[in-house]
């Protein structure tokens, strides 16, 4: 089961992954960017009573005007089902030099209850490469519509839920 997870993943980002930057910007406005690409379970034991294996791979950039940029691909797997969403990138914040708030448009999406045209946001804290001895962590992705989504990555909030810790590599640069 573990080994078709990582497949869908892997076919996702196959299918979905398109160019972030475009034409209107070069890395030289950059003024904070985030990337990476991990995964985690929350165990059954934690608050929603099932194992819940999550997987993610993203980047963001903001730019000197205020703009943005970035994709993220996010599937869930629980109970035998596996969900996959695609989303762009429209808002991205950076409360703290190490923490990322980023939300968009969803743009593909096998879950029939988040139709494309939601609007799915995550934070993620970068803990310095395991240099600190504290592991990277990550919130859920939550969904919702454009208000929301623009509240969540202006906000300096903590997440609800989480975060939990994550095996892989995320960066946050301020």
């Amino acid at each position: 089961m573990r080994l078709r997870f990582a497949f869908l993943l892997v076919a996702l980002l196959g299918v979905l992954a398109a160019p972030v930057a475009s034409a209107k910007h070069s890395d030289a406005g950059v003024v904070a960017s985030a990337e990476g690409a991990y995964r985690w379970t929350i165990p059954e034991t934690d608050i929603f009573g099932i194992e819940i294996e999550n997987a993610m791979w993203f980047n963001a950039r903001r730019f000197a005007d205020g703009s943005v940029t970035g994709r993220f691909f996010y599937v869930q797997r629980a109970e035998g089902e596996a969900f996959a969403f695609g989303i762009d990138v429209t808002c991205f914040g950076t409360p703290a030099s190490n923490r990322a708030k980023i939300g968009g448009l969803v743009t593909y999406s096998n879950d029939p209850t988040i139709p494309v045209g939601r609007f799915g946001w995550f934070q993620i804290f970068d803990n310095g490469h395991g240099q600190t001895g504290t592991p990277d962590r990550s919130s859920l992705v939550g969904f919702g519509d454009e208000a929301a989504n623009e509240a969540f990555c202006a906000s300096p909030n903590l997440p609800r839920f989480g975060p939990w810790d994550v095996q892989g590599a995320l960066n946050v640069r301020t």
